[in-house]
């Protein structure tokens, strides 16, 4: 599913209607009606006797409004319509609607003529039509005004496409926006409802279909989709019966140290779990025998260490990754001085996909020129302290702008790009961005990015295409610890290992809809 910004909808739009011939009276109608339809279906006010209020502007979110409102009450709701902006301010489609819905026998009043000390207190429903995508900044009067008393009051707020106030971007969000608790989005859902602190105003996010053809859509060069469950049933390689472990890919993760065990351990069950066939751990000779332990499956192979940490006499040694499928590196790996010499030996000598993560990340910016030199796939897996560092700005830069800062890192260097957090984003090289809408606040406690690099060396040995592996292994990362948190876990009283015994569920959830 296409999600864009204010800008890029408004294209699509104009699209649909100078080059399809669409008319924009009818994107409206299908617009307010498929919101009432919504809110029949959330609410059920014509059956359960709910006010609802209509609060509406004059652009084209006003225009909807009129719809909804006309909508609503053929269906039999109390709904009750007040218009912010001068009613001359109306203007085209919106105007039109104002019209139409005045002609089928309804009335509006003014909302500077409601008792705004009491609010909204005897409606159950407001709907927020006022503002669209096309506005910046604070809120001006009298929405203003009319943000602060839906905040104050008890009303169930329905934000049409978007809050009013909240941007469609990566932009600021003012304190004066709308909070909601469900937006209705028309037709593509906006950037912002995937980044915080925006997401908080948005509530729940319901996307419904207004009928702008695919063609319109793919008007939007810059391509920004969700990445959904169908997404993974249709890309995720099915499992011949004649299949074989050699036949499931060879893998190989290097990392580990005596402070930090356990990364390396939790990278290789969630390889394991994630379908490998034959998987090689590379470590410091003194934590072997801890790590195979917890994973007896695994092969091991020592490497030569130095104060705990694998030695850089890696480099000088006959060491060789030609045998192996896909290489992840990094979990356990620790920051010292031959760090550097390690993941440098890994770019020029891994000729097949290569997963940085964690402290494999750590000196990238020092390795620009190996990383452009590379020919095949490089996968990096930072959060969003590690995405400073390397792109050399501060975490509130990169939180602020996830996607555009993704994009131009990704395809600057020409490498996969997974920028963890809250609605994790995959980019392409060629900068296509697919963002994840799984998982929750269970995820966020050391190792389970650990666990999502070894999810996605593991797809990545099913040999399928290197883009929806890696957003299978993020979106069912994120569906197993839901189901965790669903079955059995709080998301208080979980630690990372528990996530692992999800995953074999969150595979079979995928697999058995095939």
């Amino acid at each position: 599913m296409q999600v864009v910004t204010g800008e890029e909808m408004r294209l699509i739009d104009r699209y649909a209607m100078d080059e399809l011939g669409m008319k924009e009276e009818i994107l409206m109608e299908n617009a307010g009606r498929a919101v009432a339809e919504e809110v029949e279906k959330l609410y059920a006010p014509s059956q359960d006797d709910k006010k609802v209020a209509i609060l509406i502007g004059k652009g084209n979110n006003g225009g909807d409004g009129f719809v909804i409102a006309r909508t609503l009450i053929e269906k039999g709701c109390d709904v009750n319509v007040w218009l912010l902006p001068d009613a001359k301010e109306l203007k085209g489609a919106a105007r039109y609607h104002k019209e139409l819905y005045e002609q089928s026998g309804h009335t509006w009043a003014y909302w500077s003529q409601k008792d705004k000390v009491d609010g909204h207190k005897n409606d159950d429903i407001v709907i927020d039509a006022m503002l669209g995508t096309g506005i910046s900044g604070e809120l001006r009067e009298p929405y203003r005004r009319a943000s602060a008393v839906l905040e104050n009051g008890s009303a169930q707020v329905v934000a049409v496409d978007i809050p009013s106030g909240v941007p469609s971007g990566e932009e600021a969000v003012p304190q004066s926006a709308v909070k909601a608790e469900v937006t209705i989005t028309l037709q593509t859902p906006k950037c912002s409802a995937y980044l915080y602190p925006a997401k908080n105003h948005y509530g729940k996010v319901v996307i419904v279909d207004i009928g702008i053809p695919k063609k319109a859509q793919a008007a939007v060069e810059e391509s920004k989709q969700i990445w959904q469950e169908e997404d993974v049933s249709r890309t995720l390689p099915e499992k011949s019966p004649s299949s074989h472990k050699g036949s499931r890919g060879k893998g190989l993760i290097i990392g580990g140290s005596t402070s930090m065990p356990g990364a390396p351990s939790m990278a290789i069950s969630a390889c394991l779990y994630s379908g490998a066939g034959l998987l090689t751990a590379a470590l410091p000779e003194s934590i072997l025998t801890s790590v195979s332990v917890n994973n007896p499956e695994v092969m091991l192979l020592p490497l030569p260490e130095k104060k705990g940490y694998i030695a850089p006499e890696i480099i000088s040694t006959d060491f060789t990754f030609d045998s192996y499928d896909a290489v992840a590196a990094g979990p356990g790996l620790g920051r010292y001085q031959g760090t550097k010499a390690v993941v440098k030996k890994l770019l020029q000598g891994v000729k097949a996909p290569l997963v940085l993560d964690a402290d494999a990340l750590y000196y990238v910016p020092e390795l620009e020129q190996e990383i452009k030199e590379r020919q095949v796939p490089l996968i990096l897996t930072p959060h969003p302290g590690e995405m400073a560092r390397i792109a050399g700005v501060s975490v509130h830069e990169v939180n602020k702008n996830r996607f555009s800062l993704s994009r131009a890192f990704a395809v600057q260097h020409g490498c996969y790009l997974v920028l963890k957090g809250p609605s994790t984003i995959v980019t392409t090289p060629n900068g296509d961005q697919f963002i994840n809408t799984t998982g929750n606040e269970a995820l966020a406690r050391g190792g389970t990015g650990d666990i999502l690099t070894g999810m996605i060396l593991g797809l990545l040995l099913q040999k399928g295409d290197v883009s929806s592996s890696i957003s299978n292994a993020v979106y069912l990362h994120g569906a197993a610890a839901d189901l965790a948190v669903k079955h059995e876990f709080h998301s208080y009283s979980m630690v990372s290992t528990n996530l692992i015994r999800f995953l074999p569920l969150a595979f079979r959830s995928i697999v058995s809809s095939l």
